[in-house]
Formats: C-alpha cells, sequence, structure tokens
C-alpha cells in the first residue's frame, strides 16, 4: 500500500482484521468456482467479466441438464448425459477457464482435481464430466464469433470534447461495446441520452466540481473519499462477484438456484461494461483531466483552463461518458438485491485494502462516487452509469433467461423498488458485518 493509500484508510476507518475465506472445494461447487476465478484470473474489466459470465453459463446448463433442465437452458441443442452434478458443474468450469485463460490452467487443473476427487461414485463421475464438457464446448462455440477478438482502432478528432489519451497509450477496446451481449438485445439497448453541452450550464458546474474535488492537492476532498477514491481504483470486474460470493454463501440455496444467481449477475456486468463501452464511444466524451488544461477551448464562459492541473490518479485510457464503474454498481445492486434482498452489512477488500459498508446500494453509490473523487469523471458520467447499471439489472432480472419470470404483479413490485416483492427473500440483518477477502 503507498503512503497515501495507507494515510486516507487510517483516517478513515479503524476496522478490525479481515476474516479468511469460507469458500473451499467442500461448499457448493459454484460458489467454489466462482471464488477460484475472481481470485486468480487478472486481466482488463471487459475481459474479464466476459469470462466471469461464460464460466457461470456453462455451470448452469450442465446443472440443469443433471437436474432434467427444471429451468430454461441458456445453450440450445446439446445432450446431457446426466452423471454427478459437482462433476457436471466442474469439468464446465475448468473447461471455459483454461481457454479463456491459460495463464492460470495449472491452478485450475488442481481445482478441477480437487473438485472431481469428492466425488466416489466414478460412473457418476464420468457421466458429469461428460456432461460438463458439452455444455462448456457449447457455450466456447457460441461465444467464438462474438466480437471479443475484433479490435478496431480508435482515431481522436482532436476537436473540443472529444476524447483523447490522458497518458501514453491507445484506446482500451473500442471494439468493446459491439462485442454480442449475453442478455441484452443490443448493447446499446440502454444507451444514456448525450452528456451535457460544453457550452451548458450544467457541463460548467460539473468540471468545475471535479476540478475541485478531483484534483491531486485538493482541499475540500475529505479522508473518506479519497479512501473511496482510492478503494475503487483499485477494483477490475471481480468486486461484484465477490461481494455475491459473501451474500449467497449462507443463503442455503440448492446448486441450481446458486447457479441461476451467478449467471444473472455475471452475465448482467458482462453486458453492463458492453453497455458502458457503445456509450463511451459513441459519446467520446474528453476526461476531465483534458477538459479542464483545455477549458479555454470549450466556448463556455463559466470554465477557465488550469494546464497544470491533475487528478487523484489517472484515468483509464477510454472515453468520459459513461462510467463504466458506476455501470457495474447499478448491475451488481440490482440483481443481488432483486434475488437476496438488501438488508445487511459488509466488508469488501480490495489489493489489500477494505472498506465498509451498510447495505448493497451504499456500496453501489460509493463506487459511482468515488470515480468523481478521484477526478477522473464528472458527476454526470457517475449518475448515467449508475441509472444504465440499473435498468440493465432490472432488465436481466426480468429476462427469463436463467428460469423462470416473476409473475406480473410480481414484477410491477419488484420494479417499483425490489422492497415488496423481494420481502420473503429478506434475510435477518446480523449483529455484525460479514468480511469480504480480497482475490
Amino acid at each position: 500500500m503507498n503512503v497515501l493509500r495507507q494515510a486516507a484508510f487510517a483516517a478513515a476507518f479503524c476496522l478490525p482484521g479481515v476474516a479468511q475465506a469460507t469458500i473451499t472445494v467442500t461448499s457448493d461447487p459454484i460458489l467454489f468456482w466462482n471464488e477460484r476465478v475472481t481470485t486468480l484470473m487478472a486481466g482488463g474489466p471487459p475481459a474479464q467479466s466476459r469470462a466471469y459470465a461464460m464460466m457461470n453459463i456453462a455451470m448452469f446448463d450442465a446443472a440443469n441438464s443433471v437436474l432434467g433442465g427444471p429451468h430454461a437452458f441458456y445453450t440450445s441443442g446439446v445432450a446431457g448425459f446426466g452423471g454427478d452434478i459437482r462433476a457436471a458443474v466442474s469439468q464446465a468450469a475448468y473447461n471455459v477457464l483454461v481457454a479463456v485463460d491459460a495463464a492460470n490452467a495449472g491452478a485450475y487443473l488442481t481445482a478441477l482435481n480437487d473438485s472431481l476427487s469428492l466425488v466416489a461414485d466414478p460412473v457418476q463421475r464420468n457421466l458429469g464430466i461428460a456432461t460438463g464438457g458439452a455444455f462448456s464446448g457449447a457455450v466456447l462455440g457460441l461465444r467464438a464469433t462474438d466480437g471479443a477478438n475484433m479490435p478496431v482502432a480508435y482515431v481522436p478528432t482532436g476537436l473540443p470534447g472529444n476524447w483523447k489519451p490522458t497518458t501514453p497509450g491507445s484506446a482500451a477496446a473500442p471494439h468493446w461495446g459491439d462485442v454480442t451481449p449475453f442478455v441484452l438485445a443490443s448493447g446499446d439497448q440502454f444507451r444514456p441520452g448525450p452528456p451535457p453541452d460544453l457550452a451548458s450550464a450544467e457541463y460548467a458546474a460539473a468540471l468545475n466540481e471535479v476540478k475541485e474535488i478531483g484534483s491531486a492537492g485538493s482541499l475540500t476532498r475529505t479522508a473518506d473519499q479519497t479512501a473511496a477514491a482510492l478503494f475503487w481504483d483499485a477494483a477490475n470486474a471481480s468486486p461484484w462477484m465477490r461481494i455475491g460470493l459473501a451474500v449467497a454463501e449462507d443463503e442455503g440455496f440448492s446448486t441450481i438456484e446458486t447457479a441461476r444467481a451467478f449467471s444473472l449477475l455475471s452475465t448482467g456486468l458482462a453486458d453492463g461494461l458492453i453497455s458502458g463501452f457503445e456509450a463511451k464511444y459513441e459519446y467520446q466524451l474528453w476526461r476531465p483531466l483534458t477538459a479542464i488544461r483545455e477549458a479555454d477551448t470549450d466556448g463556455n464562459a463559466a470554465t477557465d483552463a488550469d494546464p497544470g492541473w491533475n487528478s487523484l490518479f489517472n484515468a483509464p485510457l477510454h472515453p468520459s461518458y459513461s462510467s463504466t464503474h458506476s455501470i457495474l454498481s447499478g448491475v451488481g445492486e440490482t440483481i443481488l438485491s432483486g434475488i437476496f434482498g438488501d438488508d445487511e452489512g459488509f466488508t469488501l477488500t480490495i489489493a489489500g485494502d477494505t472498506r465498509s459498508f451498510t447495505s448493497l446500494a451504499d456500496a453501489a453509490q460509493d463506487g459511482a462516487n468515488s470515480r468523481l473523487w478521484g477526478g477522473i469523471h464528472f458527476r454526470f458520467d457517475n449518475e448515467a452509469g449508475l441509472a444504465q447499471g440499473r435498468q440493465i439489472g432490472r432488465h436481466a432480472l426480468a429476462s427469463g433467461a436463467f428460469g423462470a419470470v416473476p409473475e406480473p404483479a410480481s414484477w410491477a413490485m419488484l420494479i417499483a423498488g425490489f422492497a415488496l416483492a423481494g420481502g420473503a427473500l429478506r434475510r435477518q440483518r446480523r449483529t455484525a458485518p460479514r468480511a469480504i477477502p480480497a482475490g
């Protein structure tokens, strides 16, 4: 942890030690494999989220097949072979992960062998392995031509408002908005409206806000806001998956129920990033750093250029609007609340730093706000992203992709805020928050 981060967290928190992970190979296999991939897999959030979704789809369909198909299959035309559900799920997960994350193949093989060793009946084990192989192969085939491996070039125009890199390097994933979604009809299905016009009062207010609170030497940003900015900046695509693990671990769900929950969560997050990158490269809005340094070109009399301005940390190499951190927060909060309710606190550890939240909604808002406090997003980026993510989450819950759609009356209540329809699913609040260890 660097000195700035240490100081920020020392000022903001006084938390007990973080508990160790309780998910092991003997846990539900859906939880085990999600713990493994969120712990092991590195890389950029788009590729990570795609891998999470592919793995969970393969596990869901394999488990569903073993149980005789009580839920809707995601893939079609695949024949399962029955067998043991742990063997089927484990083989499905392993096959997908070694195909998309070869760097960790050895660790995934160890996880597979450990999982299969728990299945005593060799006949049921082998049938399960065949079932997992069938569905993982179908998922890999389905995603082989989804556009994830077809990068395109991005060339900045140089015009005021147009994004250009703020650190050395080229644009990240300009093609990702054209990747085939998992549950959405298209990447632009929930595209937000355009950002404020550069000449508008709304834009000037947003620029002046981030200029003050998001600067490297801000005198108005609090210690807690600095801590949040640094905490979420270390995140990739895994935090909301890890939050899901902590929420689901003590629910007592069956394997197929857990598989459905993580299929909804992972595909929602993956589609959130597809949707986010679609919007980013549709609008191509410059980052605050460029906007503030070049404010004398924006045609707005209420903004002043500061050529020496710097944000708290560097922005990623892609346009500003909308915020994908905020989208992921909206998706994660909405799907997890819809399935489990949102009635208890927790702690989350990312890259060695720990932060406490009172609820899923609290974490979502904190994740969105953190990008303003870090100086790399305007407030309207975060607000649009959070709303976009919540739309995607509601759509995923209603899609029926991994099970029955709720009755119309129940779904109406769910859209209204999840409080009524989700009441029967809510857990009792615990006296102490749970800890979500680092991956």
